[in-house]
């Protein structure tokens, strides 16, 4: 006994009298912890439902808190209530991640316009381009397929949601002013600028294709032309009297009434009408005859609807011939009525 008891060393004996008194610490103050605790959990939840957010929950580990908030701003506003509570060292709060909402589209965004070209040249009809449903391609069809008149349509336009409808409406009205009988037309609509080119029957065609253009909406850039009335004149058959007279034959009147048709699908045109004669009599019978035969003419065309401020009546009798008169062949050449087309 008194060998064991020499061995015991006095630091062993200090180190359990230290743990002996932690673990009666501990003890002791674990319960007082919980209550702690649970007392600002208390306390917290009061303030916050005084403070209307009571949907706050509140979690303390000891002195330090741990707020779950549905908001960045609720969970301010419960930090505040919390933090300013006796007792309270530290409280933080969580706030769940919520996805951010998905970017509304830019007013300034930018959309993209259809494309249409429409061309008709040779008798040949071509649609291609961009256009946002069916509906505005069977639209642009119709109106390609009424100018080609009995001729075929190439229809290549193809169909993009993406695009707009921008100017589409106008385009096949523009289209269709045109009218049967025009000749190398092509209607661009592209980037919202509408391009015309072609040269139209008449001059009401031109107009009826500039009313159309200007309601389209589109900036226009118009090339269209009336088709040459001079030439269309000239190309009429011969305007034939019976001999050494200012009665019209029957070929006389028929090409008169193409005259006549001329002139009135273009109203804006004035033409003097001119009378000649081959060198066969005087000059001065030549003369009284070709002014004849030109009133003659232009009472005719006055019957047929065209407006007599229009027109004037000249005679040349045999001062202009066209050709010599030393045939019979170029002496009926120049036994003629002419229609010049004035500025």
């Amino acid at each position: 006994m008194a060998d064991n008891a020499r061995r015991f060393h006095p630091v062993v004996g200090l180190a359990v009298a230290v743990l002996g008194l932690a673990g009666i610490v501990t003890a002791q103050h674990l319960p007082i912890r919980e209550t702690v605790q649970d007392d600002l959990t208390t306390r917290s939840e009061q303030a916050l439902a005084a403070a209307g957010l009571s949907a706050v929950e509140v979690d303390f580990i000891g002195r330090d808190g741990t707020l779950k908030a549905a908001s960045a701003a609720e969970a301010d506003q419960a930090l505040a209530i919390v933090r300013r509570l006796e007792g309270v060292r530290v409280a933080v709060a969580e706030v769940p991640a919520v996805a951010a909402p998905a970017p509304s589209p830019s007013p300034t965004a930018t959309v993209t316009p259809p494309t249409v070209v429409f061309t008709l040249s040779g008798g040949r009809a071509t649609l291609t381009g961009t256009v946002p449903t069916e509906a505005a391609r069977k639209r642009l069809f119709e109106a390609a397929t009424f100018l080609a008149g009995t001729g075929p349509v190439d229809d290549q336009l193809k169909i993009d949601p993406s695009v707009t409808d921008a100017g589409l409406d106008g385009a096949a009205n523009v289209i269709s002013a045109y009218g049967q009988g025009a000749k190398d037309v092509s209607v661009e609509l592209r980037g919202g600028n509408l391009s015309l080119t072609g040269t139209l029957a008449s001059q009401a065609a031109k107009d009826a294709v500039a009313t159309a253009a200007a309601q389209s909406g589109s900036v226009v850039v118009d090339r269209t032309e009336v088709a040459k009335v001079q030439q269309e004149l000239v190309k009429l058959p011969a305007v034939t009297f019976l001999d050494n007279s200012t009665t019209l034959t029957p070929a006389g009147r028929a090409a008169l009434g193409q005259a006549a048709r001329i002139l009135t699908a273009n109203p804006q045109v004035k033409v003097r009408i001119e009378g000649h004669t081959d060198s066969n009599g005087t000059a001065a019978d030549n003369l009284t005859l070709s002014r004849a035969r030109a009133k003659t003419v232009l009472d005719y065309l006055v019957k047929q609807g065209v407006a007599a401020d229009r027109l004037t009546a000249q005679g040349y009798g045999e001062s202009r011939p066209a050709r010599p008169n030393t045939s019979e062949a170029g002496q009926a050449v120049n036994r003629r009525v002419e229609f010049i087309v004035l500025p």
